[in-house]
């Protein structure tokens, strides 16, 4: 069993989920875990690293880590893991899937050639109003919600926070990879493993990778960067209110003013009972 790690090197950690899933050596759990979501075996081409950990680590700069796979059958696959919900994930989701259509179609290639692409976008946050914790998207006709059409891109979110609330069958291979990436309900993992050697083997190979200094010190580095983030989103807001407290108090020293200045009180006492400026004072309409 895992022990209790710090949450920045768990595998929700996108730096953790690309680093795993993204070495050769690991393919076979990316295939196990697309398998399981998918509902149906598959066979992987390539996975395509638009972004290299290696250089991250010279760097120590990154952008948002997500992971493309190519399979055999044609398929493009783009997963993503996302902690926070910052309020885009359809307009981030609908954004990658015309990105990968596009990349696929080059200059004389046919419409007919285009490959159907699969988002699926892995949330450690609720975000579909559903008890479901795996909601796959399907287009039909308005009139005939049987008839299935334009479904060339394929939308799959996964909400973990749904998953760890719900009692799961531990039987059921997509809930043991759930309990392997969420890593918060150490008896769903428990279970997975025991039900799962591939599971028990990714474990094994987890906590490996947990030792990497390279990964350790990227994932410090997200962490840092995201309570940086998070601190000077409070402050923003901290500077928000008050200029919104100081800018009530100063319209309502304007509407007093302009009272006073109807009943013809001098702009001199108007000053001492508003604090406002004789200059502010002139600029008032009456």
């Amino acid at each position: 069993m895992i022990e209790e790690t710090e949450k920045v090197l768990k595998m929700k950690n996108d730096i953790m989920f690309k680093a795993f899933f993204s070495r050769k050596e690991n393919i076979k759990f990316l295939k196990s875990l697309l398998g399981a979501i998918l509902g149906e075996e598959v066979k992987i081409k390539k996975v395509i690293h638009d972004l290299q950990l290696e250089q991250l680590a010279k760097e120590q700069k990154y952008g948002i880590l997500d992971l493309d796979v190519e399979l055999e059958s044609g398929e493009f696959i783009n997963i993503e893991m996302q902690l926070r919900d910052n309020k885009n994930i359809e307009d981030r989701t609908t954004f990658y899937a015309s990105k990968m259509i596009t990349e696929q179609l080059g200059p004389k290639a046919k419409y007919q050639e285009m490959k159907k692409v699969i988002i699926i976008s892995i949330l450690d946050y609720t975000f579909i109003d559903l008890p479901e914790y795996v909601t796959k998207t399907v287009r039909v006709a308005e009139k005939h919600r049987e008839y299935e059409i334009n479904n060339n891109v394929e939308y799959i979110y996964i909400e973990l926070e749904k998953f760890r609330k719900q009692t799961p069958d531990m039987k059921e291979p997509i809930n043991q990879w759930l309990a392997f990436l969420d890593m918060e309900r150490g008896d769903l993992l428990e279970m997975a493993e025991k039900e799962n050697e591939e599971i028990k083997e990714a474990v094994t190979t987890y906590e490996v990778l947990t030792g990497d200094k390279a990964v350790k010190r990227l994932a410090e580095i997200r962490m840092l960067s995201n309570l940086e983030e998070k601190s000077a989103l409070a402050a923003e807001r901290e500077r928000g209110t008050e200029e919104g407290l100081k800018e009530g108090e100063k319209n309502k020293q304007l509407e007093i003013a302009q009272k006073l200045l109807k009943i013809k009180m001098p702009i001199e006492q108007i000053i001492e009972v508003t604090g406002l400026t004789e200059e502010e004072i002139k600029k008032i309409k009456i």
